[in-house]
């Protein structure tokens, strides 16, 4: 397995899914300055009104789900020095919403 850049990697406790199962790939949305959006599959009105869309690969390691951001959207989000929280979607799971 190719080793995973830690600088551009954050860290979702994987009980923040639950039981859902999540793809090798999310789609990523920038929203706004200080939120983005991962999906497990494209979403519609984010397709029209997102900054910018991408794609994020999923490892879980250690109950832990690994996300590699992109490195545009780690430096635009500061992930390195900011606090961030993680919340999921109650109608879908796998859409996982993160707040800076």
């Amino acid at each position: 397995m190719q080793e995973i850049d830690k600088q551009q990697i954050i860290e979702v406790d994987a009980k923040v899914v639950g039981d859902v199962k999540l793809p090798k790939t999310l789609v990523l949305y920038a929203v706004d300055a200080g939120h983005f959006v991962l999906s497990a599959k494209p979403l519609a009105h984010l397709d029209e009104s997102a900054l910018t869309k991408a794609q994020v690969p999923v490892t879980t390691q250690n109950n832990k789900i690994l996300l590699k951001l992109p490195s545009k959207i780690y430096n635009f989000y500061k992930m390195d020095e900011s606090d961030y929280t993680v919340i999921t979607s109650n109608k879908d799971p796998s859409t996982i919403i993160i707040t800076v």
